[in-house]
């Protein structure tokens, strides 16, 4: 038998919100929070009667993983976006073999953490293809052949989006980098070769979390990357002084380069480690995926081309290197100002 109960809470702001939570055979299976009593109350009864709707009509009750959602999903995806699949990937290792009215917005805020992301943006895909599986599932519910409720609504409905600034360019001063690399450098092994990989190459953290041995390209200097967000093969250029690091962990066969310890199919999670790195030296407000960006604005000071710069990264268009044209032009500028100076002054 179903039910329902309201609990209330006063936030810092003195304002008092009321969540409705549905409980059935002793648990919690649904909860929404509202900021007026009678709308909570409206929804826990319209949600107990749906429960006790479902039952007379011998509908049964959701036994469906996300798993299995998601590959009820995948096979009938036709997208074009070339990083879904890996996503799904990641928000299965989230939710795996939960039950999908187990799944409510308070387990999604807790796995899906803003904190865990590199960026709003890259937080805010993730939410986006999530809530897309789950507005999959509530479809699926009009299906005659369906003999049980998936869910009755989009628990992502309650999840806010990320404000996004595209226009953050976050790079090392040059106080900061060294102080960067010898703190990385300190904590020692693959970490500090992910490090130096990520400065100097430009590839993006999930590019190299996917690296393996049989990719790197020893005598042309370089790293094959497959698996890229925009699904195009990438050769990126691996300098001598990071290759000559990469070299000392050199293993035959085709496993990952930055294999975890306890599953050598996935990534080591060095969160940890950089999380400590930045602490050691003392670099404040700088992500994992800003290297990225270090890498650009040096290739920029140093007066490479937009294009040069583009092939690096791997951006198809040049509108997402344009962020870095300013660094061109500061060093462009400098260098008519040194010369000119020593023009005048002759």
């Amino acid at each position: 038998m179903a039910s329902y109960f309201i609990s209330k809470a006063i936030l810092k702001s003195k304002e008092a919100r009321y969540r409705a939570v549905v409980t059935q055979s002793g648990r919690n299976i649904k909860s929404k929070t509202f900021r007026r009593k009678t709308d909570a109350k409206q929804w826990g009864t319209h949600y107990v009667l749906d429960l006790e709707r479902q039952v007379s009509t011998g509908v049964k009750d959701c036994t469906v993983t996300f798993s299995t959602l998601v590959d009820e999903y995948m096979r009938k995806w036709k997208g074009k976006d070339h990083d879904c699949p890996r996503v799904v990937s990641v928000l299965e290792g989230f939710f795996h073999e939960v039950v999908l009215t187990d799944i409510t917005s308070d387990l999604i805020a807790e796995k899906l953490n803003p904190d865990h992301f590199n960026a709003p943006a890259t937080y805010n895909r993730h939410r986006a293809i999530l809530s897309s599986i789950f507005k999959f599932a509530v479809a699926q519910n009009k299906s005659k052949s369906n003999q049980q409720v998936y869910v009755r609504e989009n628990p992502c409905n309650e999840i806010a989006v990320l404000k996004e600034d595209n226009k953050r360019v976050r790079y090392l001063s040059d106080e900061e980098k060294p102080r960067l690399i010898q703190a990385a450098r300190n904590i020692g092994g693959k970490f500090y070769l992910k490090v130096l990989m990520a400065l100097t190459t430009g590839m993006r953290k999930g590019e190299l979390d996917k690296l393996r041995w049989n990719d790197i390209d020893f005598d042309r200097g370089l790293a094959i990357l497959h698996e890229t967000k925009n699904g195009s093969v990438r050769h990126t250029p691996v300098p001598e002084v990071t290759m000559d690091e990469v070299k000392k962990y050199r293993e035959l066969g085709n496993t990952l380069i930055f294999k975890s310890t306890t599953n050598p199919d996935k990534a080591f999670d060095f969160r940890k480690q950089w999380l400590a790195c930045l602490k050691s030296a003392e670099v404040e407000d700088f992500r994992w995926h800003d290297m990225r960006h270090d890498t650009a604005s040096t290739l920029a000071r140093d007066g490479k081309t937009m294009k040069e710069i583009a092939e690096i990264l791997g951006h198809k268009s040049l509108a997402s290197t344009d962020r870095y044209t300013h660094l061109c032009t500061e060093h462009k500028s400098q260098l008519l100002n040194d010369t000119m100076n020593k023009v005048i002054r002759l």
